[in-house]
């Protein structure tokens, strides 16, 4: 067996696989959530042996951090282009709230698997998902989606009160999770409406008198 921490890079079949595993196991966790899913169970998923999975993932901690960087990838795509194209912090606020609610509906199955590992995991080493190190290439982008350095950019401008932005950061980080559980609850919870709430609601909480 061989872990993705090799030197000589994956053929195109290695990483059709892996990107299958994956995705299999994102859907597996949606489904039974993350304590209860397994190599194993995962590996029957995808319709192969359990050493196939663990030719590509040589434990569960790098199949959750391979996880993480889908998560992270798909989002940077779906959201990022939103945000550039706005000139204010008060529009990039509404571009994040509403992209962000947009591909929760396109992506829940994702969205509930990876919100399920965050409240659960642990590394081998006792970190959380959020402390696992991210690809390099992410860092630039991921920047721009950091909730707490948009409203201290806002405060600079002076388009937003004062308030602290960790705090507010939090609380939106939080209405946005709790969109996941809602839709994970009920299929047909209309989250875009529940965006356009969001959109009034922290604009009045953000914006200068």
């Amino acid at each position: 067996m061989r872990s993705n921490q090799r030197d000589d890079s994956p053929t195109f079949t290695e990483r059709a696989r892996r990107a299958q595993i994956v995705a299999c196991a994102i859907e597996v966790i949606a489904e039974i959530g993350y304590a209860q899913t397994s190599i194993r169970k995962i590996a029957r998923r995808v319709g192969v042996a359990m050493s196939v999975v663990l030719y590509h993932f040589a434990n569960k901690d790098e199949l959750v951090r391979a996880i993480a960087m889908a998560a992270y990838r798909s989002a940077v795509a779906a959201m990022v282009p939103a945000l550039d194209a706005e000139a204010t912090a008060a529009g990039r606020l509404r571009a994040y709230i509403r992209s962000h609610v947009a591909f929760i509906s396109t992506h829940r199955t994702q969205f509930m698997a990876v919100l399920d590992i965050a409240l659960s995991y642990r590394s081998a080493t006792g970190h959380r998902l959020d402390q696992l190190e991210v690809d390099p290439g992410l860092h630039g982008d991921l920047a721009k989606l950091d909730l707490e350095s948009l409203f201290r950019q806002g405060q600079e401008a002076g388009e937003f009160r004062p308030f602290d932005a960790r705090s507010v950061a939090v609380a939106l980080r939080g209405a946005l999770n709790n969109a996941v559980l809602e839709t994970a609850r009920d299929p047909g919870f209309d989250v875009l409406a529940y965006g356009e709430e969001l959109v009034v609601v922290f604009a009045a909480a953000t914006r200068r008198s």
